[in-house]
Parts: C-alpha cells; sequence; structure tokens
C-alpha cells in the first residue's frame, strides 16, 4: 500500500477507484482494513482513500503527543497531498469523532459526513465517564493488550457466531504499542464540539447499531441538534457495523451520499 509523508509522519493509505472522493477514517487501534467490505463496494464509483492514522496500522507511530485534531490536521493533509479539495467523509467511533472535528475546523472540505456508533463529544466530567476510562487503563496495565483486545473484541460484537470478527479485531488491538494507544485512548477523554455542534451545516448521518455502546436515543438527540443530519439504525448490530454487517451499511451510505 503506498505511503506518504503529512505533517512529519508517514501515514499509509488504499487509494483505489474513480470519482467522487469517499475518505474513510476507522476506529481506535484498528485500521484501514477494516473498511474492506466497503473499499470493494465503492471503488467501483468513487475514488475510495481509506488511511490508518498516525500510530495505527502500517502508519508511523511517532513518541509524540495524539488527538482528534491531530488526527483530522493529517486527514486534511493528506486530502491535499492527493490533490483533493472536498471529499465524502465516513467515520467509525474515534474516525466518527475525527470526522466531527473536520466538520468543526474545514467545513468547506466535505461534501457529507456518515458518523457511524460515534458523537461529537466523549466528556470527562462525571463519574462514569472516569470509570470507563480508567477501568479500560488499568485493564491494559494489568493484563496487556491482548487479553484488553478480546474484551474489546467480544464487547464490540454481542451475540452469537460473532467468533471470526472477534479474533479478527482483538487482534489488531493486540498489535497496537502500549504507549500509543493509551495516548490515543486518553486524548478521546474530555474532547468534544458540542459546542459548534448547531452550526455544523455539513449534510450528515448519523448510522448506528442498535447495540452500539450508547443508545440510540443519544444519536437521535445528536440528529436533533445538528442543521442537516438524518439517522438509520442497523438492526442486530454493535459498535463494529460496517464491519458486522457491511451489506446494509453500504446501501445507507451510497443512499445518502447519492
Amino acid at each position: 500500500m503506498p505511503t506518504i509523508t503529512v505533517n512529519d509522519v508517514d501515514i499509509s493509505y488504499y487509494d483505489e477507484g474513480q470519482g467522487e472522493p469517499i475518505v474513510f477514517l476507522h476506529g481506535l487501534g484498528v485500521s484501514r482494513k477494516d473498511w474492506q467490505p466497503q473499499i470493494e463496494y465503492f471503488r467501483r464509483n468513487f475514488r475510495v482513500i481509506a488511511p490508518d492514522f498516525r500510530g495505527h496500522g502500517d502508519s508511523a507511530a511517532p513518541d509524540t503527543n495524539y488527538s482528534v485534531p491531530i488526527h483530522a490536521a493529517d486527514i486534511l493533509a493528506l486530502m491535499d497531498a492527493l490533490g483533493i479539495e472536498s471529499a465524502h467523509v465516513v467515520g467509525l467511533s474515534m474516525g466518527g469523532m475525527v470526522a466531527f472535528q473536520l466538520a468543526a475546523d474545514a467545513p468547506d472540505r466535505l461534501k457529507t459526513m456518515t458518523i457511524v456508533n460515534s458523537g461529537p463529544a466523549l466528556p470527562n466530567d462525571s463519574f462514569a465517564a472516569k470509570k470507563m476510562l480508567w477501568t479500560r487503563v488499568l485493564m491494559i496495565r494489568l493484563f496487556g493488550m491482548k487479553a484488553f483486545g478480546r474484551k474489546v473484541a467480544e464487547n464490540m460484537f454481542p451475540g452469537e457466531g460473532r467468533e471470526g470478527l472477534i479474533e479478527v479485531v482483538a487482534a489488531q488491538i493486540a498489535s497496537n504499542p502500549k504507549k500509543i494507544y493509551l495516548r490515543n485512548l486518553k486524548s478521546l477523554f474530555g474532547w468534544g464540539v458540542l459546542g459548534q455542534l448547531a452550526a455544523i451545516a455539513t449534510p450528515t448521518l448519523m448510522l448506528t447499531g442498535d447495540k452500539d455502546y450508547s443508545p440510540v436515543a443519544i444519536k437521535q438527540a445528536v440528529v436533533d441538534a445538528m442543521q442537516n443530519a438524518r439517522l438509520v439504525v442497523v438492526p442486530d448490530s454493535g459498535h463494529g457495523t460496517p464491519i458486522e454487517k457491511p451489506e446494509e451499511t453500504n446501501r445507507a451510505i451510497e443512499s445518502f451520499v447519492s
């Protein structure tokens, strides 16, 4: 896969197909490979870009700070380097946070955005939020990335018949350098663009599994607070909807961006 240097970091990415650009942004601790069903589908009619964030996949993992704004700046620089003025952006989990950051910082660069199982903020000012963060930090430090990756993957894919998906995602998370993963994880808590949410005019699809970590009602509240957003719920799906339900995901995105 090609690699390009942006913001002094080597970023690996897929660049396939022709047509309007559509950029797929993956979640925390995984990689662009999780978008393979979408890459294969959309490259028939779109130019599909799927990068690995810094510190993920085949991209470089510099010993520096990590944050949603830093990842967003990398995506803008990648688009510049590839000659992409504006694109449809699809983000899962942390990738959805990056998409929201892009919509707040550079709305002219987004044709549309599709937010999959994500939201415009992850507060750290409540007991529940702090418990969530430090439970994960302690598990990583006590049991290591392998056990942590397995637990995260099991939570992503609830129900029967998901063992194959769990194994793939668990292995990806386990492969992360502990120090880099923890920096990314900690940077998410306290991030948010809630103050800019009502001003975001980018046409937005909120796509969620009915078994995602946060309830559908939370996603609906985000949609209601935005100028131009709609909600689609994918039944029998957890946090990894594009991997778990690729056909339903592809149809929803295609209908929206078309």
